[in-house]
């Protein structure tokens, strides 16, 4: 039977991270392992409270016992996107890998599985990733966005499909998506050094190798945030960056265009809906992410200082 590893980065957990290791500890395809990247800012007692934690949340499953787990310690500075889960893949032997984030949580007992079986089901398939849903909690704007961002429709991409889906073509998310480790590694991983969007840039390098990237939407995880204007303008303008950082991925496609049908569609649904001030909200918050969008492809021809303001990730840009 194929085995699979979870690669988590962690950075000063929540609750989250002890739901998301109980619920992938209850899978019913369970993990080799549950690997942590984690990044330490409080000392030498954090690796070890960590896992007493993560041990914790594990007990009483049916993977406690069957799951390994292992713990890999690294300085705030180490830190890359890219480079961080191209280590913890690196301690990996499985077959296929699973690169999470520590605040996404299994919806279900069946997420593994239902990775899994994109694999079998298609041909050549390098990754898939599974689809992200707000929680009951979340604000309405959240809910409306996340599902035009992951629709309840099964998708396959590959080089036959970039006509039909532009940029959308190689999106794919590290929130949750599970990797065929060979191909992985006979495609020499994530870049290294990425502001973001390290998963996309694997998803257009595997596809233009032949590979097909599946959108398993039968598999999910809550997974969402409630962003500021702030927040907005700065998580856009690094993406702006990775893009500008890398044409050989981007150049020849425009994610603006994409970006304005989400809006059309939204505010339609605001409008009919009578919803005034969540219209408001909405136009506020794309035009934040524009202008951050904005700046961000014109982010070398700005001070450092400026730049680092801008940034969700000041430390990447360096003198």
């Amino acid at each position: 039977m194929a085995t699979i590893d979870v690669v988590i980065p962690v950075y000063r957990p929540d609750e989250k991270l002890d739901r998301l290791i109980r619920k992938l500890y209850c899978q019913t395809v369970l993990p080799h392992a549950v690997i942590l990247m984690v990044t330490v800012t409080g000392g030498e007692k954090e690796l070890p409270q960590i896992s007493g934690r993560a041990a914790a949340a594990a007990r009483g499953t049916k993977g406690e016992g069957r799951v390994s787990l292992v713990l890999r310690g690294l300085g705030k500075e180490e830190f890359s996107h890219g480079r961080t889960r191209n280590q913890g893949i690196a301690l990996s032997e499985a077959d296929y890998v699973v690169c999470m984030t520590q605040d996404a949580v299994p919806k279900d007992r069946f997420l593994l599985e239902r990775l899994l079986s994109a694999f079998s089901r298609y041909p050549r398939v390098s990754s898939a990733y599974a689809r992200q849903t707000a929680g009951a909690q979340a604000p309405e704007l959240v809910r409306m966005t996340q599902s035009f961002n992951y629709p309840a429709e099964e998708q396959v991409k590959n080089r036959c499909t970039y006509g039909k889906l532009g940029i959308k073509n190689i999106f794919c998310s590290d929130v949750c998506c599970m990797y065929d480790r060979s191909v992985f590694v006979s495609l020499g991983g994530f870049v290294d050094r990425v502001i973001f969007n390290e998963d996309m840039l694997y998803a257009r390098k595997a596809i233009d190798a032949g590979y097909q990237v599946v959108y398993a939407a039968g598999a999910a995880v809550e997974h969402w945030h409630d962003y500021t204007l702030s927040q907005q303008f700065r998580r856009n303008f690094d993406l702006a960056v990775s893009q500008k950082e890398h044409p050989e991925a981007f150049a020849d496609l425009s994610s603006e265009a994409e970006g304005v049908r989400m809006v059309k569609r939204v505010l339609g649904i605001l409008y009919r809906k009578g919803r005034w001030g969540q219209m408001l909200r909405y136009v506020l918050l794309s035009g934040a992410k524009y202008l951050g969008y904005r700046a961000g492809l014109c982010y070398r021809r700005l001070p450092l200082w400026l730049v680092k303001r801008c940034s969700m990730t000041p430390g990447y840009f360096k003198e």
